[in-house]
């Protein structure tokens, strides 16, 4: 199944940010759960995050995103969905 990468950058209002992230967090553990999120976290100079979704197609990411209490709430500054293809690494192909 295919791979996407989502990439969020934060916008300006934190506090709002992070009254949200607790079910930001809820959502993506059961995203995890339903193994459609396979990894994801924030960046560690605190102004984005990235996740990592195996899903249908874009449509099914879209719509995954579009569900998200920090797309709801409107406190990312902007946002974009690439599809990834793994060649290497120790990350299996099947995982």
């Amino acid at each position: 199944m295919p791979r996407f990468v989502f990439d969020m950058v934060y916008g300006d209002d934190e506090e709002r940010r992070l009254a949200v992230r607790p079910a930001h967090r809820e959502y993506a553990k059961g995203l995890a759960e339903q193994g459609k999120l396979l990894a994801g976290g924030p960046f560690t100079d605190g102004k984005g995050a990235q996740i990592v979704y195996e899903a249908a197609d874009e449509a099914e990411v879209r719509e995954l995103v579009a569900n998200d209490p920090y797309t709801k709430e409107g406190v990312l500054a902007s946002t974009s969905i690439r599809q990834w293809e793994i060649v290497t690494g120790s990350w299996p192909q099947g995982a």
